[in-house]
């Protein structure tokens, strides 16, 4: 096979595993699927060929002769690899959790749920078939032309207040954006936010998305509903000090109160360059908008950066929300996280809530907010006020029996927010 991605009908995916049967193994489900496979058995053959392989997806063994996974990590971040990563591994779940950590930190596409060994067909299976239509075929000039055309649509995750009386509360939602592209359907924000980001374009998008959440906060308030709408910045724009001017202005010119507007922001952007940042996120304070550490416990952030700057809720990454039920050391950070912010005076909200068993574990916890598919998927600004007066008024969630909001909208599941 060639390793030419210019000539390919079809995805490539790219192997790195030393064991040649884990390898073979992975190779055949994989072009069942529908990729074109390349397997290397050591990290500096890999190394040799990776300009040549044209990966849109590669599976890393982190245990490999030569330059072991986590230099690969680093080699690949270095060379900005926009190709999703698949983690897989015979170690224990807090090395591989580390090792997608520090993948993330060097900006890799590390996808949240890595492969570990042993794993079956059905695992595979799951990790790749998600990707076979989402490969590849996005460049700058698309994003450009998406936003010139208003093809980018936001939807809104309803965020549920956990502590109110019946916990059925619609307390906030989450501006989420998509893109509705013409020929391809709806590509989730995983396959353009981080070429935007590569490309310079995140003021841009994020500009698209603040317009039409805080026309949609508008419409909202004018029909009685006072919740929040949390918008994602991304740490691009923080090196732009008149953000918090500009932001306000827009507030006021739609007739929005500050105060109902959250603005979120990832741990790692955040602790990028705290003395750069605390400028911004206290002035945007000042001015009334609420301010959300989002993927809290991901990130390096240390309890003296936390205390200084002006967060007032903080969001446990659903990574380990998720693993509620299945793993004894997820259940204590998200209990210690919990706690945490109650010591601070922060308000908490859990995401990633997809089972009863995991809203039970938050909500016996403390924890203030949820959001998750539990609770509903990403949904069109039309259908929120029909869900915010649904549960004022039938108490959808009363006794603990759910009642499931609908799934509308068309929404992957995703670790990137905008």
């Amino acid at each position: 096979m060639t390793n030419n991605s210019q000539n390919r009908s079809r995805p490539a995916l790219v192997i790195v595993d030393d064991e040649a049967d884990v390898a073979d193994f992975i190779q055949d489900v994989a072009s069942g699927i529908g990729f074109d496979v390349a397997v290397y058995n050591d990290g500096n053959t890999f190394e040799r060929g990776y300009e040549q392989c044209g990966a849109s997806v590669i599976i890393l063994d982190l245990n490999l002769p030569g330059h072991d996974g986590i230099e690969l990590l680093r080699f690949l971040g270095e060379r900005a690899c926009q190709a999703k990563i698949i983690v897989t591994s015979g170690s224990d779940s807090r090395t591989i959790a580390s090792a997608q950590a520090l993948g993330k930190q060097h900006k890799l596409d590390i996808l949240q749920k890595p492969l570990a060994k042993p794993f079956l067909i059905e695992d595979i299976e799951k990790a790749l078939k998600p990707l076979i239509g989402h490969t590849g075929g996005i460049s700058g000039a698309d994003i450009r032309n998406a936003i010139r055309n208003d093809e980018l649509i936001v939807l809104y995750q309803p965020k549920v207040d956990l502590l109110s009386d019946n916990g059925s509360r619609l307390a906030g939602v989450e501006a989420l954006v998509r893109w509705r592209r013409p020929g391809h359907g709806m590509v989730p924000p995983d396959m353009f936010i981080p070429i935007a980001q590569r490309e310079g374009l995140m003021t841009e998008l994020t500009n698209v998305v603040v317009e039409q959440s805080i026309a949609a906060a508008r419409a909202w308030k004018d029909d009685g509903l006072g919740f929040t709408v949390s918008i994602n910045l991304d740490g691009a724009l923080f090196d732009d000090l008149t953000l918090p001017d500009r932001m306000h202005a827009r507030a006021q010119s739609v007739g929005v109160p500050t105060q109902m507007l959250t603005l979120e922001v990832t741990e790692s952007a955040a602790m990028a360059d705290p003395d750069a940042t605390m400028d911004i996120l206290t002035r945007l304070r000042v001015k009334g908008f609420n301010l959300s550490m989002d993927d809290f416990g991901t990130g390096y952030s240390s309890l003296v950066q936390l205390y200084r700057l002006p967060f007032n809720e903080l969001k446990i990454d659903k990574s380990f929300v998720m693993d509620i039920g299945n793993n004894a050391e997820a259940e204590i950070i998200v209990e210690t996280l919990i706690c945490l912010g109650q010591k601070l005076g922060i308000k908490i909200c859990a995401e990633g809530i997809e089972n009863q068993a995991m809203l039970d574990f938050v909500r016996k916890c403390g924890c203030h907010l949820g959001q998750g598919y539990l609770f509903s998927k990403p949904v069109e600004q039309s259908l929120i006020s029909n869900l915010a007066h649904r549960f004022s008024h039938d108490g959808a969630w009363e006794g603990g029996k759910s009642t499931p909001m609908p799934q509308a909208g068309i929404s992957p599941r995703s670790s990137q927010n905008i």
